[in-house]
Order: structure tokens, then C-alpha cells, then sequence
């Protein structure tokens, strides 16, 4: 009897314990994965930073203010009750680097999601980000080679169309008869030379030189001698915003006279006033609004309260309008993704973002699932007139 007892004994505490394994396996199938970078109170964001280098300049204010801009954010009450924390590493706009960097921040730090700065930089990280889906909000660039990529979302209008903007003004506007081209010799030169030359070939022209330089590059004497001899009406620059005032300083110390038309990606003050009255006169295509802003916009304001209050002491430039952007745009899809974050939610919201206003600098922002460029159309022309740029009408 007593071995009886003892047998019913052990097969329920069998049972129980078989129960309760079985049980502790299923709640475990059915409970969420753990997210990367998102805790009960807060969410990691990473990005390669161009803190040296020849964006060392615009590194030096973006990062800084994204970082303050989601302070901001914090101090507000943060994403759905979860704080925003930010980390970044130089890469000297090195694509060889940015490849350490961005396994330091996916595989070590274990980021949410990222923003890069760089077409270069960007596409030699955009399969091993893709791979793991880690969403990019956004890619500081405008790269066609990067749209096809599911997980990131451009910032710019594609360089492609720049080119094909910056050609058809040369043409219409500028009466040019003959156009040539200087360039950054990465992905986003190259997009813009395929297409100033595409939209060149419409009316029967071609570019009479094509000259490119290396990102590090800083003496163009050489560039600047073959154009003077070339002689061009017009001379498309698709530069850094660094070497595009040092070029702007050699051609004008070696006398190469004619009309330069920059791209949007070049478009900040800094040239000015790095290349003083060598920048005089030069045209410049924008999509962002705050560039010619009057200074009794609404959003300028709020910009600039911004910067008083997170940022005393820096001077409200382009970059600093650059990182607003990123930042805003982040927290944007972060709220819209909702609070069961997880990276897909993410995407999902940026795919569905249409016709947002919330920025400060770009009205009318959307994306889509075949859109993953910024879906801003009207672009426009500027020039430096007196240190300053005015807005061509």
C-alpha cells in the first residue's frame, strides 16, 4: 500500500512538473523576442559621425544638435514613456571605417535604429544593416544607388534629380552652350554627372569636361586649369561644402571667370565664408525653405529658441537646420510606430508618413513603399549676395 501511495506520489509530481515545462515553453514562444536598443525607458539611436575629415564642419553641428534635439524631446516626456539615448563615432567620412563603426553600434552598443550622413558611407554599410533590418532615419543623402533598400529612408532628394534640375537651369535660365563638371568622386558625384549629362543629351550637348576629386582632396589648382582652358559658359560643382570654398578660392586666385552652379548638397553659408568674395554670385539649388526663411517665420522662431535654450552660443546655420531634421524625423516615425516598438513598426510608419508638416525646415514630407527619397518636388534656386544667400525668383 504504502509503495502505492509512493508510486501515485512521484507520477503527479511527474506530471506536474511536465505540465509546468510544457507550460513555461509555450508562454515562451508566445512572449515578444527582446528588441535591440529598446529597454521599459528608453530607446538607443547610433550614427556614423563626421566629427574629422572633410565634412568635419558639418559633422561637428549635426551630431551635437540631434543630441540636443532629443533632449529636448526628453524633457518633454520623452516617446512613449521611453527616453531617447544617442551615441555616435567618427569615420572621417571614410567608408572603410564607417564598416567598424556601424558593427561597434549594431553588434556592441546594440542600437534600435541608426541615421548615417554620406552617400559613400551609407552604401558601404546598407547590406550589412539590411541584413539585420535596422532601420536608417534617415540617411543624410540622396544616393539612387541606396533607394532600393527596404530599411532606409533618404533625407534628400534623390542626386539624380538635382542633376537633371541643376542641367535644365544651366540650359533655360543661364542661356549656357556649353557646360562642364566638377565633382566629389563617390556615389553622390557620380549620380549627379549621369544625370547632368542625361538631361545635357536632350538638347544635344554633352559636358565639355568632367573633372572629379577625391573627398580628401584640398588643393584644385590642377582641376581649376583644365576648366580655365575648357572655357564653359557654366560650370556644375557637386562638391563638400569644404572643398566646394576652396575650389571656389583657387579659381578665383587663377582667374577662371564663368557662372558656378552648386547642388543642394553644398548649399550652407560656411562656403561663404570660407571662400569670402570668391563665393560671390554663386548659384545654389535648395529644397529647404529655411535657407531664405524671413526672420519672422514661425518655424524659424522655434528654431531659434531651440538653439538658445540646447544649443547657447552656436550660430543657427545650415547644419544645425540639417540636424533638427534628422532628429525631428526620428522622433516622428519613433511616436507613429507606437509603443510595442519594434524595428518593422518603424518602417511600416515611415512608409505610411505622408504630407507631414512637423518639421522646421521641409514642409510636406512623405515616403512611401516605392519611396524611401524625400518626397519634396519643389526645389529652388539661391545665391551668395553680400555673404548671404538670396533666394532667385
Amino acid at each position: 500500500m504504502n509503495f502505492q501511495k509512493s508510486s501515485v506520489r512521484r507520477a503527479v509530481r511527474c506530471w506536474a512538473a511536465a505540465s509546468a515545462w510544457a507550460l513555461s515553453g509555450l508562454c515562451a514562444a508566445q512572449a515578444p523576442s527582446t528588441v535591440p536598443g529598446v529597454t521599459a525607458d528608453s530607446i538607443l539611436i547610433g550614427a556614423n559621425a563626421t566629427i574629422t575629415g572633410p565634412l568635419a564642419a558639418a559633422g561637428g553641428v549635426i551630431y551635437p544638435t540631434i543630441d540636443a534635439y532629443f533632449k529636448k524631446t526628453n524633457d518633454e516626456g520623452g516617446i512613449n514613456g521611453r527616453k531617447l539615448k544617442f551615441v555616435y563615432y567618427d569615420d572621417a567620412y571614410d567608408p572603410s571605417k564607417t564598416v567598424g563603426v556601424a558593427k561597434k553600434l549594431v553588434e556592441v552598443d546594440k542600437v534600435f535604429m541608426m541615421n548615417t550622413l554620406g552617400a559613400g558611407t551609407t552604401a558601404a554599410i546598407a547590406d550589412y544593416l539590411a541584413e539585420r533590418n535596422v532601420p536608417v532615419v534617415p540617411a543624410i543623402t540622396g544616393s539612387k544607388k541606396l533607394l532600393a533598400y527596404k530599411n532606409i529612408f533618404q533625407m534628400y532628394p534623390d542626386y539624380g534629380t538635382d542633376g537633371k534640375t541643376l542641367a535644365r537651369y544651366a540650359i533655360d535660365k543661364l542661356h549656357a552652350k556649353s557646360v562642364a563638371i566638377w565633382y566629389q568622386n563617390d556615389d553622390f558625384g557620380k549620380d549627379e554627372v549621369a544625370a547632368v549629362t542625361e538631361e545635357l543629351k536632350k538638347d544635344k550637348m554633352q559636358p565639355v569636361v568632367a573633372l572629379p576629386y577625391n573627398p580628401t582632396d584640398m588643393d584644385f589648382s590642377s582641376a581649376v586649369l583644365k576648366l580655365k582652358a575648357a572655357n564653359p559658359d557654366v560650370v556644375i560643382l557637386a562638391p563638400a561644402q569644404k572643398p566646394a570654398a576652396q575650389f571656389l578660392k583657387d579659381a578665383a586666385k587663377l582667374g577662371l571667370k564663368t557662372q558656378f552652379l552648386v547642388s543642394y548638397a553644398a548649399a550652407d553659408i560656411s562656403v561663404s565664408n570660407l571662400a569670402g568674395p570668391a563665393a560671390e554670385g554663386v548659384i545654389f539649388s535648395s529644397y529647404q525653405k529655411t535657407l531664405v526663411a524671413e526672420p519672422n517665420d514661425p518655424k524659424m522662431k522655434e528654431l531659434k529658441e531651440f538653439a538658445a535654450k540646447y544649443l547657447p552660443g552656436k550660430e543657427v546655420s545650415h547644419y544645425m537646420f540639417l540636424g533638427t531634421y534628422v532628429a525631428q524625423l526620428t522622433v516622428e516615425a519613433l511616436k507613429r510606430a507606437g509603443p510595442d516598438l519594434t524595428r518593422e513598426k518603424v518602417i511600416k510608419a515611415m512608409e505610411e508618413m505622408k504630407d507631414w508638416n512637423g518639421a522646421w525646415i521641409v514642409d510636406n514630407v512623405s515616403y512611401g513603399p516605392d519611396q524611401h527619397g524625400l518626397g519634396a518636388t519643389a526645389m529652388y534656386f539661391m545665391k551668395i549676395q553680400n555673404g548671404k544667400f538670396v533666394k532667385i525668383q
